[in-house]
C-alpha cells in the first residue's frame, strides 16, 4: 500500500448517503451546509483542526499547535546481541528492550480534509502512517561477559545500547500498526457519519 495513492473507505449504514425516501440528494446538504453545522464536532472527533478543502477550494487552514498525531500504539520486545572475539578471546553482551511504539501522522501542510461539493464525502488526505516514537520502557541485560584479554568497554555498552534503539524503531514499522494507524483516525469520524450524512475516506499522498 505504501508510497503510491490508495483510497480506504469508512461506511457507515446505507442512510449515510445523505438521500431523501426518493433518492434525491437533499440540496441543503452541501460541502459548504456540512462545514458550517459540523465542522465544530469534526474537529473535536479529529482532535485538531486540519487544513479543509470544499471540492478544490481551500476554506479553511489548519489550525493547531500539534505538528503530529498519534493513533495507533504496540508494546513488543526486541533483542540484541553484540559478540567479539581477539586472541581466542570472546566477549557477549546480549540486551533485550521492552518497547512501546506509537504511529500516526505529521500535521504539516500535506493532512488536508477535503470534502465534496454536496457534502456526502469527507476524505482524509494525509501521507503513509509513520513511526511517531519509538521508546525504551526497561532494559534488559541477559548476559554480560567480559574474555579474558578484551573486556566490554563503556562505550561497546552503549553502542550496543544504540543498535538495540535503531533495530527496534525499525521492527517497530509493521505493517499491521500503519493500517491500524489509518483506521483508527477514520473510526473518529465514524460517530458523526449517520448525524451529519456523510461516508469517510482516507487517501494517502506521495
Amino acid at each position: 500500500m505504501f508510497g503510491g495513492v490508495y483510497f480506504l473507505i469508512y461506511k457507515g449504514p446505507k442512510e449515510v448517503a445523505g438521500a431523501t425516501k426518493d433518492g434525491v440528494v437533499e440540496a441543503a446538504n452541501s460541502g459548504y451546509d456540512l462545514l458550517k453545522r459540523g465542522g465544530k464536532d469534526i474537529y473535536q472527533a479529529l482532535q485538531f483542526e486540519p487544513k479543509v478543502i470544499i471540492g478544490s477550494s481551500t476554506v479553511h487552514g489548519p489550525a493547531t499547535k500539534e505538528t503530529e498525531v498519534v493513533t495507533a500504539s504496540k508494546s513488543f520486545q526486541h533483542t540484541y546481541t553484540y559478540k567479539a572475539t581477539w586472541a581466542g578471546s570472546t566477549k557477549l553482551l546480549e540486551l533485550k528492550g521492552d518497547f512501546t511504539a506509537k504511529a500516526g501522522f505529521p500535521l504539516d501542510d500535506s493532512f488536508s480534509m477535503v470534502i465534496s461539493e454536496d457534502g456526502r464525502t469527507v476524505t482524509l488526505r494525509h501521507k503513509d502512517p509513520d513511526i511517531i516514537s519509538c521508546e525504551l520502557t526497561k532494559l534488559h541485560v541477559l548476559k554480560d561477559e567480559g574474555g579474558w584479554w578484551n573486556k566490554i568497554q563503556p562505550e561497546e555498552r552503549e553502542s550496543a545500547q544504540n543498535e538495540l534503539l535503531r533495530q527496534a524503531r525499525k521492527a517497530a514499522l509493521d505493517p499491521d500498526l500503519m493500517e491500524t494507524a489509518t483506521e483508527n483516525l477514520l473510526e473518529r469520524l465514524a460517530p458523526l457519519q449517520n448525524q451529519y450524512s456523510f461516508e469517510t475516506k482516507s487517501e494517502v499522498i506521495p
